[in-house]
């Protein structure tokens, strides 16, 4: 039997300094631990201020999804507040958090995950018109010509591994990968119409959207929404069904334990039902969500607590960081901690989040027909049942899904804004008060809670991001986090290019700076 030990460090093409580490026999991966290597601290450097600063120094958590961040703290507070925003602040913050969707959407799949699948040196033999391909062309010959230690970066060096050999499908990719950039660039500009700014929107607030509706801003709005309607429902359709297409193995890599969990996202203007409905799925079983059961462990996190290894949302003033000598002893202990990042549970369950989450609860629940068309659809066309989307291909697949299911509320949503009409009720700071947001962002659920004392300052404040949840270290049961066993008992083809790990780990989307926060 061959051991063999593999470490990347750091991993590439995500968000943030992720290490992972396997132990794999005779090829195969018998062990696994995600690391976070850095540490934050945002939420006790919360502590202490005005409640309403929490939207904007959170999303300082991440440049990749602020907008998720915002949205979850100022939910958070309207919950302290005990207040309902009106019909165009939920469909204005919905127009501004959905574009932001959207945008993170096609980000993922052209510019981190693609090139896990695409010949990108198929470019070489390009022989079309198109100017872009053919500047790019010229540019990588000239790279791979120039004696540089890493040339044609960031499209190579690169694992050595099966690529696509379909010719067309990687010249195609390419080709909307170039195209994905302005279609990128233009989503921004959609955020930053209501949001006032990308990235970073300041015009989220607890209370709804502060920025006015105005018929220019609507129309400016809903003409790049066409543009991005356009690139979603024929290029980047077509990508991922292409990609999934090309590589049906892989809705059989990179099982979890099938656990999922999402939180209700894409309100209606009613303000009761949403596109993509909150819940849970243990074993195969769904359930409407009870956020009561979320529990964080730190057994193998770096961190401290009295009395217990296991907490509650808003019980952080008993958690602590570990110093820099207790830091490196666990460093070097044998089953030591080994991340920054906690282990949220749910009931005790380690829960997968992400689109995968929103897509199969949702469709668990029956409560959008046009979802349930959607994943029918695709199931039928490639042969799957709704249990392979745990999986590599099934998570980029459940993007798709999620991104069309966006993108039909979101027009539909433009044309019931009330021009000129404001999207914000001013309200007090809460005292003595406490709330919680929900939200989704790409990669799953999201939920700040907050506390605030007897001046409306902040007393106490906690953030579960999705990548807390998906990169989550083993708990005090010993039990793998989703993407530890997600790596588990894959067979890796070459342990010194393990791309096969790799597409799994990037399927998920990581962020690690919102992990550790």
């Amino acid at each position: 039997m061959e051991a063999r030990r593999v470490v990347v460090d750091p991993m590439t093409r995500i968000e943030g300094h992720l290490r992972f580490e396997t132990r794999m026999e005779d090829g195969i991966v018998v062990d696994s631990k995600c690391s976070g290597d850095m540490y934050r601290g945002i939420e006790k450097a919360l502590i202490g201020y005005d409640a309403r600063t929490a939207q904007q120094i959170t999303q300082r958590v991440c440049g990749v999804c602020p907008y998720a961040h915002a949205d979850a703290a100022a939910r958070a507070l309207e919950s302290a507040m005990g207040l309902q925003i009106n019909e165009n602040g939920r469909l204005l913050r919905n127009l501004t958090v959905g574009a932001y969707h959207l945008y993170d959407y096609l980000l993922h799949f052209y510019a981190l995950c693609a090139l896990d699948f695409i010949d990108v040196t198929a470019i070489t033999s390009y022989q079309g018109r198109d100017a872009g391909m053919l500047q790019l062309k010229d540019w990588i010959g000239q790279e791979l010509n120039s004696g540089k230690v890493f040339p044609a970066s960031p499209f190579l060096p690169r694992y050595q591994a099966a690529y696509s050999d379909d010719r067309e499908l990687n010249l195609t990719v390419i080709q909307n990968y170039l195209g994905a950039l302005p279609m990128m660039s233009t989503l921004h500009k959609m955020v930053a119409i209501f949001g006032a700014k990308a990235p970073h929107p300041v015009a989220i607030e607890a209370g709804g959207v502060t920025t006015m509706p105005t018929i220019e801003r609507l129309a400016r709005y809903r003409q790049w929404l066409g543009q991005a309607g356009q690139f979603i429902r024929n290029n980047f359709q077509n990508d991922v069904l292409g990609v999934a297409k090309a590589f049906p193995g892989y809705f059989k890599e990179g099982r979890g334990y099938g656990n999922l969990l999402s939180y209700p996202w894409l309100i209606d203007r009613n303000g009761k039902d949403h596109s993509f409905t909150g819940g849970a799925t243990i074993n195969g079983q769904y359930a409407a969500l009870d956020i009561g059961k979320i529990t964080e462990d730190h057994t193998y996190a770096y961190y401290t607590a009295k009395p217990d290894k296991t907490i509650k949302p808003l019980q952080l003033n008993n958690l602590h960081p570990l110093g820099y000598e207790e830091y490196l002893s666990e460093k070097k202990k044998e089953g030591g901690k080994y991340t920054w990042t906690r282990a949220p549970r749910y009931g005790n369950e380690i829960m997968e989040v992400g689109p995968v989450a929103r897509v199969v609860n949702t469709y668990f629940a029956k409560s959008n027909p046009a979802l349930t068309q959607r994943v029918d659809k695709y199931n039928n066309a490639l042969g799957l049942t709704i249990h392979d989307y745990n999986s590599v291909m099934g998570r980029h697949l459940s993007r798709l899904v999620s991104a069309l299911v966006t993108l039909e509320k979101l027009e539909e949503q433009l044309e019931q804004v009330v021009p000129e009409e404001s999207g914000f009720i001013e309200r007090s700071l809460p005292r003595n008060a406490s709330g919680v947001g929900l939200t989704e962002a790409t990669r799953g659920a999201l939920a700040h809670w907050i506390e605030t004392d007897d001046k409306g300052l902040i007393k106490n404040y906690e953030m579960i991001v999705p990548t807390t949840w998906n990169m989550s270290p083993r708990d005090a049961s010993g039990r793998p986090g989703a993407v530890e066993k997600m790596l588990i008992g894959t067979r890796v083809a070459d342990a010194d290019n393990p791309m096969e790990l790799a597409r799994i780990i990037r399927s998920t989307d990581p962020c690690m700076a919102c992990s550790v926060h």
